[in-house]
């Protein structure tokens, strides 16, 4: 499993987790894109990797051009709470959630998104087509 970072949960927890070698390859946002591309243009690259997002941006099934390249691409998203939390609580977030986020990713077919709630539970969003 290869989880890609979204910019706004920033660098210093993809970093972070690089070092703990964890369980599955850490990929993020801003070493491979300008902080200012829009969503709907990173995506398509992202989704043709197989890798699956984990960010904040809970709009992205209400925005048509981004819900597009998730439909087209076949994209795994996590949205975990807290875009304004400290990023001790992001990261606490992470792990709390992580084994759930694991099993969801590997059992549900893609394109999907899951929302991540401040207890670590997932709650799928239901995605228009």
């Amino acid at each position: 499993m290869i989880l890609f970072f979204d910019k706004n949960i920033g660098t210093a927890i993809p970093k972070a987790l690089e070092k703990l070698k964890p369980p599955f390859q850490v990929e993020y946002h801003q070493k491979y894109f300008p902080m200012d591309l829009d969503d709907d243009k990173w995506l398509p690259e992202v989704g043709s990797k197989n890798w699956t997002v984990i960010g904040h941006d809970r709009s992205f099934h209400e925005n048509q051009s981004e819900l597009d390249a998730i439909n087209k691409y076949s994209i795994g998203c996590f949205c975990l709470w807290g875009a304004k939390a400290k990023r001790w609580e992001k990261t606490k977030l992470f792990f709390r959630a992580y084994d759930r986020i694991a099993i969801a990713e590997s059992a549900t077919t893609r394109p999907f998104i899951f929302s991540v709630k401040k207890n670590g539970n997932l709650k799928r969003i239901k995605l228009p087509h």
